[in-house]
């Protein structure tokens, strides 16, 4: 059944920081510990939204928490398991509130405690979750620390409450949540703050006193006394000859310790909240730095290892009655993770692609296409044909973007075609070979194959119609303004230079062709 909350209206409108003191901040931790949380909790909401450095790390954790993408994996890639891992991708797939019920687990980081009510389609616990809709801190009591959790509809201070079956939620707990320390750093703050400001006050403006001249006429001193008055009181004009004016510094200490006390509660807040790696506040930030980055890997790793933790309790109290339902009285084989996603390079991922097909490979363009995220239509493949057989130096103000699309779409295509017409030769002597009906057959095609294939190469490099494609693309780009990258154009030489006939290092290449088959 549905928890439907019944706040009064003196809840909301009480601020828990009014009248606040150590020796009341002290009293609701004691509460706490009995399992009386409503003051306490709502205490800890109001201090996340003014407490400058809680709020930072609140904000930070929960930011770098968001970056990562949840995944459902498999033990082993088994059909059972394969089904059982698509039985809980349509459950979460399912749920259109999965980020918020993550990150409000994550506060109890922070408020010791988190519970997600699991709510069914239909209000029937039999259907299918729709949602995991997060229940606020302050509406739970308990007997005491380890006693069953109870929902108080009135956010009252009470133990009393309607007892909860925790199948129907997902519950987190924290035995040592950063708020507590937070709660005694931000009244040691407050203090301190306002000792500072009290200093301030009386030592900001230093006192000033006028020395009066020597000899003062009898009965001048009033008319002086009202003129000193005029000059200390932020006013301008003049002193007798002889008057100074002096001002009165504190000396009674160096400087004032209200700043390093602030300091040391902020380095206490940061430990707890970073497991006790202080780059925060040690190293200066700035986008780009590489104390930034540091920074930023302090809350990365600190996200990935919470993840672990919400992951295993989501498997323990979201996958598992999942599966027993579905899957009665077999293993579990699936679970869901909570991970950093892997991304690959996609540069260095192209890069591969490309000496791949240079080399005559293949390679599975779907995969290509997932890695990348790029759509990849996978087109003919030829021996030996490269992934782009050319690329350009483009002046913006001779070439125009349409026209060189089109160009570079036309000459692969035809480059493609060509490819495959230089090689059908060769080719269609192997595939004689492959469907040879005998030993005797496949023996003489085999050396008749070994004698031609020199001949069969040195015309491919003679008569190669794809060089002349090549030739003619860059030609007309050129004509159009783009140059030819010092790379392609130093292929092109190298196959227009084989394409002139067997000259010394035709003849040379022959023979070590020859060696080799």
């Amino acid at each position: 059944m549905r928890l439907i909350p019944d706040m009064s209206v003196w809840r909301q409108q009480y601020n828990p920081l009014r009248g606040l003191t150590i020796r009341k901040a002290i009293s609701l931790l004691e509460e706490g510990d009995r399992g009386q949380y409503a003051n306490l909790e709502w205490l800890y909401r109001s201090i996340e939204k003014r407490e400058a450095t809680l709020r930072g790390l609140k904000r930070l954790r929960l930011a770098a928490l968001g970056k990562l993408d949840w995944s459902i994996r498999t033990v082993d890639d088994s059909p059972a398991a394969k089904a059982q891992a698509e039985t809980l991708r349509v459950a979460y797939d399912r749920l259109d509130n999965l980020k918020e019920a993550v990150r409000f687990l994550a506060l109890a980081e922070f408020r010791g405690f988190s519970h997600l009510e699991k709510i069914y389609e239909g209000d029937n616990p039999a259907n299918p979750i729709t949602r995991l809709d997060p229940v606020d801190q302050w509406y739970w009591v308990r007997d005491s620390i380890y006693a069953p959790w109870r929902y108080n509809a009135t956010a009252t201070i009470t133990s009393s409450g309607r007892l909860i079956d925790p199948r129907h939620f997902v519950i987190r707990e924290v035995e040592d949540p950063i708020n507590e320390i937070g709660l005694i750093c931000y009244m040691r703050k407050n203090l301190s703050q306002k000792d500072w400001d009290a200093y301030v006050e009386t030592y900001g403006i230093p006192p000033i006193f006028v020395s009066m001249p020597p000899n003062v006429p009898p009965g001048k001193e009033g008319e002086y006394q009202a003129m000193a008055n005029a000059v200390v009181g932020n006013m301008r004009g003049t002193l007798p000859n002889g008057a100074e004016v002096k001002a009165m510094t504190d000396g009674s200490r160096s400087g004032a310790p209200f700043k390093e006390h602030l300091n040391y509660q902020d380095e206490q807040l940061v430990l707890a909240g970073t497991s006790g790696k202080l780059a925060m506040l040690t190293a200066p930030t700035g986008l780009g730095s590489d104390l930034g980055e540091a920074h930023q890997d302090v809350f990365d790793s600190l996200a990935v290892a919470e993840a672990g933790e919400i992951s295993e309790l989501l498997q323990a109290q979201f996958d598992k009655p999942i599966l027993q339902v579905n899957f009665p009285g077999r293993p579990v084989l699936a679970y869901f993770e909570l991970a950093a996603e892997d991304k690959a390079d996609v540069g260095q991922v192209l890069e591969h692609v490309v000496q791949i097909t240079q080399a005559g490979g293949q390679v599975d363009w779907p995969e290509i296409s997932e890695k990348t995220g790029y759509t990849i239509t996978q087109g003919p493949t030829p021996l030996g044909q490269p992934a782009s057989p050319f690329s350009f130096n483009r002046d913006e103000n001779l070439a125009d973007e349409a026209w060189l699309e089109e160009l570079k779409k036309e000459t692969l295509q035809r480059f493609a075609a060509a490819e495959q017409e230089d090689w059908k030769p060769l080719l269609g002597r192997i595939s004689a070979l492959a469907a040879a009906k005998g030993d005797d057959e496949y023996v003489d095609l085999l050396k008749k194959l070994r004698a031609d294939l020199p001949g069969l190469i040195e015309k491919v490099y003679r008569e190669s119609k794809s060089t002349e494609i090549l030739a003619d693309s860059l030609e007309e780009a050129s004509r159009r303004g783009l140059k030819p990258q010092t790379r392609n154009r130093e292929k092109t030489r190298n196959v227009a230079r084989k394409s002139k006939g067997p000259g010394r290092s035709s003849r040379q290449g022959q023979k070590t062709r020859q060696k080799r088959t």
